[in-house]
C-alpha cells in the first residue's frame, strides 16, 4: 500500500530514510518509530517554547505505543546553540545511561534539530536520530540533509558534522502555533528553493501568498511536500557539498547569515536574513549581466507578499563585512556566490568583483 504521507527519500552513504509529510501525523509517531525499528527507551529533545505541546504530544505518541520516553528541554532560541547546551544534554544522557541503540528524537525548529543532531551525531560516537521539525524553516531546510551544528561566537555552525537522521517526520498542523513572522520566516526557505530550481513553485507562491500566509491545509501541505522533495533531491545527489550541487541551496546566506552573525542572532530570524540575501543576489547577478531587472523585481515583490524583509538598516558594516569573510562556502579566501542565471536556475560564482558586492551591500545594507 503506497503512503500518502511520504513526500521523498533521502539516499546517502549509510543508506535511505524517508521524509513524511501530513496534516495531523504526530500522532502515528509511536508506530512510524516502531516500524523504524526502535523499541525504545527515546530522548527527546527539544526548547522551551514547543515541548509544550508538541515534545508531549511526540512524547503521548510513543508511550501510546509502549515506548518510555524521557525529556529534556533547553531555553529557546539561536543562544542555545552552543557547545555548553551540548555539554549539558551529554550529562543527561549519561545519568539515563543511553546506549547507542537507542533513539533520539529532536522535536522544534532549526536550533532544536541542529543542536541535537550534533548531539547524537558525537554521543557515544553516534547514536540514530529522528527528525520532527515543528517550524516552517526547519521543515522545508534544518531538518534535510544531516547537517547538524552548534555555533562560536564568530560564526554560526562552524562546529558540526554531517550526521544523517533515519527519518524526517513533519506535521504541518503543528505550525498553526506560529506567529506571522515565523510563518514568513519559513517559507523564504521553500521561495528560495523554487529560485533556484523550480519556477512553478514561484508561480505557486505568487499566487497564493493569502492561503499560504493563512496555512490552508490542503495547499500548504503540498507547497511544503514539493519544497521539501526539492531539498531530498539535491542533498541525495550532493550528499556532503563536494559536487557544487547542494551549495546552490544556498541562495541568499552568504548575506543572509553575516546579517544574523553581525547583529549577534538577535534582530533577524534565520529566514528573514536569506530574504534580504536573496535580495542582494539577484542584484549581483542583474549587474554581472546574468538576469535582467525584471527577475529582480519579482524577487522584491514576491518577498513583500510574505512580509519579508528586503533591506537592512543600523548594521555594523565592520561586523557584517568579517562575518561575511567567515562564510563557509569561501574558497582560497574569495566568497563564492550562489547567483541566478535564469528562473528556476541556479550556478555559483567565485569572480564576483569586490566592487559589484560593495554597491549591492550599501545600497540594501546600512
Amino acid at each position: 500500500m503506497s503512503d500518502a504521507t511520504l513526500a521523498a527519500t533521502v539516499n546517502h552513504s549509510g543508506g535511505s530514510y524517508p521524509i513524511k509529510v501530513g496534516w495531523g501525523i504526530l500522532d502515528n509517531l509511536g508506530d512510524i518509530v516502531t516500524e523504524l525499528g526502535f523499541s525504545g527507551p527515546v530522548y527527546i529533545i527539544s526548547d522551551s517554547n514547543v515541548m509544550n505541546p508538541y515534545g508531549r504530544q511526540v512524547q503521548w505518541a510513543l508511550q501510546k505505543s509502549g515506548i518510555k520516553a524521557h525529556s529534556f528541554v533547553f531555553p529557546a532560541g539561536e543562544q542555545s546553540k552552543n557547545q555548553n547546551s551540548a555539554n549539558e544534554i551529554y550529562k543527561w544522557l549519561v545519568d539515563r545511561k543511553a546506549e547507542r541503540r537507542h533513539l533520539i528524537i529532536a522535536v522544534g525548529g532549526g536550533v532544536v534539530g541542529d543542536l541535537a543532531g550534533y548531539v547524537a551525531a558525537t554521543f557515544l560516537r553516534g547514536v540514530p536520530f529522528i527528525q520532527v521539525p515543528t517550524s516552517m524553516a526547519s521543515m522545508v531546510d534544518a531538518s534535510i540533509g544531516g547537517k547538524v551544528a552548534v555555533n562560536l561566537p564568530q560564526g554560526k555552525n562552524l562546529i558540526g558534522a554531517f550526521y544523517q537522521p533515519k527519518a524526517v517526520i513533519a506535521d504541518v498542523a503543528s505550525l498553526r502555533s506560529l506567529g506571522k513572522r515565523e510563518l514568513s520566516e519559513g517559507w523564504a526557505e521553500a521561495i528560495k528553493h523554487g529560485f533556484i530550481v523550480d519556477q512553478q513553485l514561484v508561480d505557486v507562491f505568487e499566487d497564493n501568498s493569502q492561503a499560504l500566509m493563512e496555512l490552508e491545509p490542503e495547499l500548504s501541505t503540498d507547497v511544503i511536500k514539493r519544497s521539501m522533495a526539492i531539498k531530498a533531491n539535491i542533498v541525495s545527489q550532493d550528499e556532503r557539498e563536494t559536487l557544487g550541487l547542494r551549495i546552490l541551496l544556498n541562495y541568499g546566506h552568504t548575506v543572509g547569515h553575516a546579517l544574523e552573525a553581525s547583529t549577534e542572532y538577535g534582530r533577524f530570524m534565520h529566514g528573514e536574513g536569506v530574504s534580504v540575501g536573496m535580495v542582494a543576489a539577484s542584484k549581483i547577478a542583474q549587474h554581472m549581466g546574468l538576469i535582467d531587472e525584471e527577475l529582480v523585481q519579482r524577487h522584491l515583490k514576491l518577498l513583500t507578499q510574505y512580509n519579508l524583509p528586503i533591506n537592512a538598516e543600523n548594521i555594523n558594516i565592520e561586523a557584517f563585512n568579517n562575518a561575511m569573510a567567515l562564510d563557509k562556502k569561501s574558497l582560497s579566501g574569495r566568497n563564492q556566490w550562489v547567483l541566478l542565471d535564469s528562473i528556476g536556475k541556479a550556478i555559483t560564482r567565485h569572480d564576483v568583483p569586490v566592487e559589484i558586492v560593495q554597491n549591492v551591500v550599501s545600497e540594501l545594507i546600512n
